[in-house]
């Protein structure tokens, strides 16, 4: 057994109180900071810092374990980690445990999921506060076994430092400036930094004007760019009604093209300005897309405004 268990197993006190188990954590010299969250886990041999995500990864098997911070009480993000939800995302879950973490309410999920004409083992560590809520997925393919004990215990490794500051615009490759727009950062989620009017995650202003920046997980194909760009706006929780604007766009040494539409919340069935840029780099792309309630074109023009300053560092 490596000295990485043996201090896993040192640290760690699981008791079985009233069909609950009670989980303590040290943070130990093994652990890693998982930089721009709290989080330090113990991650498995073979596991190295991910390059696109939040986390630790093994390239040879595509296995993964991304931490992802969402804004909200555990106590309300928690009620949506159901059999169904689940499901309605593609994973099927396979069994479930209530878990107190460091004193904190926590729930482990194992389940399994196709994706690129495989399966994958998952398995997804949810716990937080009333401030926030800490999500870790742990991905593997489902015939290497022998990781299912790793992740597992790598995700039960977690020490969680709630009072540790974090300023997640230091550790991305880019820089944007929003200075002379109304937009202000709001918060990270998932692989995206969000900004909004009030820089409150959700939005608390009736002016639901937003940039969101993201970067993909792998490389795709964008070879035809305008064509991708194109079913990439599909994707989105938008109805497009009309394309206003579109063209190639050179931006921070990066080409790229760039839409603007008008559109309606599928959901809402708000009428919507709609603002998306792509720009591929060689092994991924970077995704700006925002969106406004406001139907005159000065919300459109300050989220284009602030999207065109975007520059890798």
């Amino acid at each position: 057994m490596t000295r990485k268990y043996l201090t896993i197993l040192f640290v760690m006190t699981i008791t079985l109180v009233s069909a609950q188990i009670k989980i303590v954590n040290k943070l130990t010299v093994d652990h890693q900071n998982v930089e721009g969250t709290k989080i330090s886990l113990i991650p498995p041999n073979g596991f190295t810092k991910a390059v696109n995500f939040l986390g630790f990864q093994e390239e040879v098997s595509g296995s993964s374990i991304m931490v992802l911070n969402i804004p909200g009480p555990f106590s309300e993000t928690s009620k949506g980690i159901t059999k169904e939800n689940l499901l309605s995302t593609g994973v099927q879950m396979i069994s479930d445990d209530h878990i107190l973490l460091n004193g904190l309410p926590a729930l482990l999920v194992q389940g399994k999921q196709s994706a690129y004409g495989n399966i994958y083992t998952k398995y997804i560590l949810v716990f937080g506060t009333e401030k926030e809520t800490i999500m870790i997925n742990g991905v593997f393919p489902e015939h290497l076994t022998k990781l299912s004990g790793d992740i597992k215990k790598c995700l039960l490794s977690a020490y969680y430092e709630a009072e540790k500051q974090v300023n997640i615009l230091e550790t991305v490759e880019y820089t944007i400036e929003v200075s002379g727009t109304k937009l202000k950062f709001a918060g990270n989620m998932s692989n995206s930094l969000i900004y909004t009017v009030d820089g409150e995650l959700p939005t608390k202003s009736d002016d639901k004007t937003s940039l969101i920046i993201s970067k993909s997980f792998s490389n795709t194909n964008t070879e035809d760019l305008k064509d991708f760009s194109i079913n990439r706006l599909k994707q989105t929780p938008f109805e497009v009604d009309s394309i206003k604007r579109s063209a190639d766009i050179v931006i921070g040494n990066l080409s790229g093209y760039e839409i603007i539409s008008k559109g309606k919340n599928i959901k809402t069935r708000v009428p919507e300005y709609l603002y998306q840029l792509i720009l591929p780099t060689d092994s991924n792309y970077y995704i700006l897309f925002g969106t406004t309630n406001d139907m005159s074109e000065v919300s459109i023009n300050e989220i284009k405004k602030a999207a065109e300053t975007f520059k890798l560092k």
